[in-house]
């Protein structure tokens, strides 16, 4: 509980100006896309997707995200974020503690489940469906152990998390896991059981307002053909690199627990160790999944053995130390809410914006920044709709854009700036590879406004 509640105030305290990412500010852009104008159908946004179909399947996490926003701005945002973050691990240890592990198997395992996806804990759509995950895990691993009519509660899960994040697919392929694993074990004896998972686990997937075939559709797109999958580094394989590191050392050490502790182990646990691990090795955005499950069944694995003898329980320091914990979390979140809102977005050049928006208060012209700043222009100036050259949405594109996006950033062949072509102001980021030189030698091209992190250039109207 300690360690838990220390993760939660180190969380507030220290991690929210990291937690805003671009897809964040994508999150809040959709989220107020929903409350403004309904469940978009086809983008409205930027210029390169302009009437392309947007199955908006985050819907629901996003439109929450935009309404934690107008509760208190950043700092509500960070703390739904602590809260959903924090309710993931503490389901993890409830479930791995009620599945046989020791507390000490579970502090042990924590550190290095936190630090092989960092990632996963920033403010997008994803954050919301990380206690669905942990909470799915615990019914499913519960009901491997001992069958119960309580593993149909695993189907209306699956319902809203399938409103909330693509990932829905794996909680989904888990429930079909289980049920295959019991369908085989028991000969047949479960069968009633095994095929209601195996028809209505799928089904509950695709139980969103765009209706079954929109949805598959959008699936499809995801998990089978994705234009951009070698293009997104979430979506590439976890090829062994320092960003991976931790990782890597998590799944050797899951290795030896497993083999050490295996006769603790259901076949459905091994094989969702298996299969996380296999998905998490195929694209980094696996990671996080098979870091939770590592946070539920690992302990499992290790059970009571670094329990030692018993010690007697000492209720009133344990209650002092548990108030004591609860006191200093309070002060976090007082502080964070009491925090100056620009503290929150230090990572992010705000000082840019007025050059932007006076730039662009004709309106007929139109704005190109990469994927890294367009989200943030179109949350902070909401009238860029439809002017900003694209974001981070790439399910949208064709492959073609892709070619193109690579050669821009790579200043590959004679036409490697042509993507900006037709845009006459043009954010450059000047974290990355920059342009700067080359958008300022444009006859009649000036920058309005330009620090360490980016340049707004004014180009002619003919460019």
């Amino acid at each position: 509980m300690i360690l838990l509640v220390g993760f939660a105030v180190v969380f507030l305290s220290v991690f929210p100006p990291s937690l805003l990412v671009n897809d964040s500010f994508l999150t809040l852009v959709a989220g107020r896309e929903v409350a403004d104008h309904g469940l978009p159908h086809h983008d409205a946004l930027t210029v390169i997707g302009a009437g392309r179909t947007w199955t908006d399947q985050q819907w629901a996490a996003q439109l929450l995200t935009y309404i934690a926003y107008r509760m208190d701005g950043h700092a509500s945002l960070a703390l739904v974020a602590a809260v959903l973050v924090v309710a993931a691990f503490v389901i993890a240890a409830a479930a791995a503690r009620r599945l046989g592990a020791g507390p000490r198997g579970i502090v042990l395992v924590f550190f290095p489940v936190i630090l092989a996806a960092p990632w996963a804990w920033t403010i997008r759509a994803q954050v919301f469906v990380l206690p669905l995950f942990t909470g799915l895990l615990w019914l499913l691993a519960s009901e491997a152990r001992r069958p119960t009519k309580k593993v149909y509660l695993a189907i209306p899960l699956l319902v809203v998390w399938a409103n909330l994040h693509g990932s829905v697919a794996l909680g989904a392929l888990l429930t079909m896991l289980l049920a295959g694993i019991e369908l085989v074990v028991s000969r047949g004896r479960s069968a009633r059981r095994s095929l209601l998972l195996l028809v209505l686990a799928p089904l509950a997937v695709l139980a969103t307002p765009y209706g079954p075939l929109d949805t598959a559709r959008y699936y499809r797109l995801m998990l089978l053909d994705p234009p951009f999958a070698d293009r997104v580094s979430e979506w590439q394989p976890s090829n062994p690199d320092w960003d991976t590191l931790v990782f890597y050392a998590l799944a050797a050490v899951a290795l030896g627990l497993v083999m050490w502790g295996r006769k603790r182990l259901t076949p459905f646990d091994l094989a969702t160790l298996g299969l996380t691990f296999v998905g998490a090795v195929l694209a980094i955005r696996g990671i996080p999944w098979f870091a939770l499950a590592c946070m539920v069944l690992l302990p499992v694995a290790i059970g009571h053995a670094l329990e030692g003898a018993a010690v007697p329980v000492r209720s009133r320091l344990n209650r002092s130390l548990a108030l004591g914990a609860f006191a200093v979390l309070g002060v976090a979140v007082a502080a964070a809410l009491l925090r100056d809102p620009a503290w929150y977005e230090r990572n992010w050049p705000n000082e840019a914006l007025p050059a932007v928006e006076r730039a662009s208060s004709d309106p007929r012209s139109r704005v190109f920044a990469t994927d890294r700043h367009a989200d943030w222009l179109l949350w902070k100036i909401p009238d860029l709709r439809g002017r900003i050259a694209y974001d981070v949405r790439f399910e949208l594109y064709e492959p073609s854009f892709f070619d193109r996006l690579v050669a821009y950033h790579g200043e590959e062949g004679p036409d490697w700036k042509s993507l900006a072509d037709g845009y006459e102001i043009v954010v450059v980021d000047e974290q990355g590879m920059s342009h700067t030189a080359e958008f300022l030698a444009e006859p009649g091209a000036r920058a309005l406004y330009r620090d360490d992190k980016v340049t707004v250039v004014l180009r002619p109207a003919t460019q």
